[in-house]
């Protein structure tokens, strides 16, 4: 219910300028007419918003067709002197992957999501190896078979675990672009570090075929990620990156024509700014930015451990998305650093710095 309410809210701010918005815009064009130069047109080549893959590129990953355990379950058994498939020897032997194949070989496991196929792949990798212990002195070609199909999804593991929670709806929604921050970063979507610790636990407990949870265990955790807040937080960095793109652009303009204070003597324009800058930018912005730093700090370690443990850079156009979001963060903070220290600068020429008179 709270997390319904909260998006309703967001809803209602996409419709007006949210806080963050109102004060770059008030400091970016209050800076460009205290010292009467235009703001910048965009610019084409600005840096664009990271757009991660919306589905993998291996082909197993997502379809609901028949699995091959299935078929290969159904094929006759070489040599075997009662002619049975595989699944009807093992329904007459006490081996654990009778009850999971019969499971999966029905109805809701042919439709079964890509955590459930996950975990089914991991149980049944686990599972095959007690059983080919128990078939290769009776049924050595039984005991091949099993290997065959164990080793088939051992290789596709990595591929299955990245296209369950990388590419599921629950990533896709928390990187999905968004229009307005609202009310963040003050305040934030959801609670998504014990999910993010989840999430790295089970994926590594995955990759070593010692998960012992079930499908939904995994997801749980990836429900909070449907918060969005990835998105929310690519959105604030890059606000960050063209209004201070902007902003800095507006100050050189200006020094290109004249300095702000002759012989260090202040003026009206320099308190203008010094005002400005200490009501909006002192003021507004950077507390603003704080916020997100900080929630950027929480997240975005889990996040690349996350991706770490799911070989999500084997994927070409995974490790692009990773790359440009590296780059928006990253250029969004050296353009703050710069913008500040354009500001001491400018203001010292006037020997005059916020919260001097």
């Amino acid at each position: 219910m709270g997390l319904t309410i909260l998006f309703a809210g967001l809803g209602l701010a996409a419709c007006s300028p949210s806080p963050w918005d109102q004060a770059q815009t008030r400091y970016t064009e209050g800076l460009a007419r205290t010292l009467d130069v235009p703001l910048p047109s965009s610019d084409p080549s600005a840096i664009k918003a990271p757009v991660p893959p919306q589905s993998v590129s291996e082909p197993a990953a997502g379809r609901t067709s028949p699995q091959p355990d299935q078929q290969e379950t159904r094929a006759a058994a070489t040599n075997d002197p009662a002619s049975l498939n595989l699944l009807d020897y093992l329904r007459t032997t006490p081996c654990a992957l009778h009850s999971l194949i019969s499971e999966h070989n029905s109805s809701l496991g042919k439709l079964s999501s890509a955590t459930t196929r996950l975990v089914y792949d991991v149980n049944f990798i686990n599972a095959s190896d007690r059983c080919v212990t128990r078939l290769s002195a009776s049924h050595p070609e039984l005991a091949g078979q099993l290997q065959r199909e164990a080793a088939r999804k051992r290789a596709q593991l990595p591929d299955q675990l990245r296209a369950a929670l990388l590419y599921g709806p629950e990533f896709t929604q928390f990187w999905r672009a968004q229009s307005s921050l609202g009310q963040y970063p003050e305040t934030l979507q959801s609670d998504l570090e014990p999910a993010l610790k989840a999430l790295l636990y089970d994926a590594t407990a995955i990759s070593t075929l010692a998960f012992t949870g079930t499908a939904s265990d995994l997801d749980l955790a990836l429900t909070a990620l449907r918060s969005a807040e990835g998105g929310l937080l690519l959105k604030g960095w890059l606000d960050v990156a063209h209004q201070m793109q902007a902003a800095n652009a507006v100050i050189d303009t200006f020094l290109a024509k004249r300095p702000l204070c002759y012989n260090h003597q202040s003026n009206p324009r320099a308190l203008r700014l010094k005002a400005l800058v200490e009501n909006v930018y002192v003021g507004q912005l950077q507390p603003m930015t704080a916020a997100l730093n900080r929630r950027t700090h929480a997240l975005l370690p889990l996040i690349e451990a996350l991706e770490r443990a799911v070989g999500a850079r084997q994927d070409p156009r995974y490790a692009a998305f990773i790359s440009a979001r590296t780059d928006v963060i990253g250029t969004a903070r050296a353009r703050l650093v710069s913008h500040t220290e354009r500001l001491q600068d400018l203001l010292a020429q006037c020997q005059l710095a916020p919260g001097q008179g």
